[in-house]
């Protein structure tokens, strides 16, 4: 599994994105010249009022991440704290869009909205991925212990090895006889192992519907699901088949079973995952770009109002 690696990815960059556009409107400005200077710094004062506000939350989201990325046991405490702060977010990103802004400050005012809103954003993800990956490890955890089970049920299969038959007809009818008998059973335990596998895998996808994944995960989460509920379809198919006594076909619906079992590892699918990680790192980087616009900005009006 990747999942807990690239999580702790994630995590740091989000966090470091939202760490680094906390500070976007510390700068100093003067309180006199004209008029204009008096009206955007009043301005700049109302929303370091706000920002200031933000300290706390976006303290708490770095905190509570790392927490969680140290597998420490808080987990439940970062979830909660990051689910806490996302709506603070929000609510300050609302503050800021109702704050009036003299026309010089128009452009900076749009820049604060936008930046805080992509810290809201990201924030949410974060903390959908802090909800969800857990439960989603211990979900393929059970995925993977029932493949090991499998794996060993089928090993301990003894399989009659066909041989050259010699003797009379009457014994070598016997040896037909046992052989068949041999077979079936084999073939019996090898289609209740599946079956045993199958009911585990639909569990498994149970309890995989009923999480939600973030957009970063989107793409491994419903390959997985698709891969599991593939897998237990297939091995239906080849538990029923094994039951027959004609199990010509077995051959061809156990390789379908196989690689039923791989979807989630096709080429495919591991782009369609770095597209997705790709996205949520430019939505990550997008905060540190809007956080230097902003800060352009504070530095062009200092600079240039009379």
């Amino acid at each position: 599994m990747t999942l807990d690696k690239r999580t702790v990815v994630l995590g740091v960059a989000a966090a470091a994105a939202v760490a680094a556009a906390a500070t976007a409107t510390a700068i100093n400005h003067k309180s006199n010249g004209s008029k204009q200077r008096r009206e955007v710094t009043a301005y700049i004062d109302a929303v370091n009022a706000i920002e200031n506000q933000m300290h706390k939350p976006l303290a708490r989201v770095m905190l509570a991440y790392r927490d969680f990325t140290a597998a420490r046991s808080g987990g439940r405490e970062a979830v909660s704290e990051l689910a806490a702060a996302a709506p603070t977010l929000v609510r300050l990103d609302r503050r800021l869009a109702a704050l009036p802004a003299p026309p010089e400050a128009k452009k900076l005012r749009a820049g604060l909205v936008r930046l805080v809103g992509e810290q809201a954003a990201v924030t949410r993800e974060v903390q959908r991925l802090a909800a969800f990956a857990p439960h989603y490890s211990a979900v393929l955890r059970s995925a993977h212990a029932a493949s090991a089970q499998l794996g060993l049920a089928l090993h301990a299969v003894k399989i009659p090895t066909p041989h050259v038959l010699r003797g009379t007809k009457r014994q070598i009818l016997a040896a037909q006889s046992q052989y068949t008998a041999e077979s079936n059973a084999a073939a019996a335990a090898q289609a209740d192992a599946i079956d045993a596998y199958d009911r585990t895998i639909t569990r498994v996808v149970g309890r995989l519907r009923k999480l939600q994944p973030p957009a970063s995960l989107v793409p491994t989460y419903r390959a997985q699901l698709r891969s599991l509920r593939d897998a237990a379809a297939a091995g239906t198919r080849l538990a029923n088949e094994l039951r027959k006594p004609d199990r010509a076909r077995v051959p061809a619906l156990g390789r379908r079973f196989t690689i039923a079992s791989r979807e989630a590892g096709t080429l495919v699918v591991q782009r369609r995952e770095i597209a997705a990680i790709r996205a949520y790192n430019a939505r990550a980087r997008a905060i540190s770009s809007s956080s230097a616009d902003v800060e352009r900005e504070l530095a062009r009006l200092q600079a240039n109002l009379p």
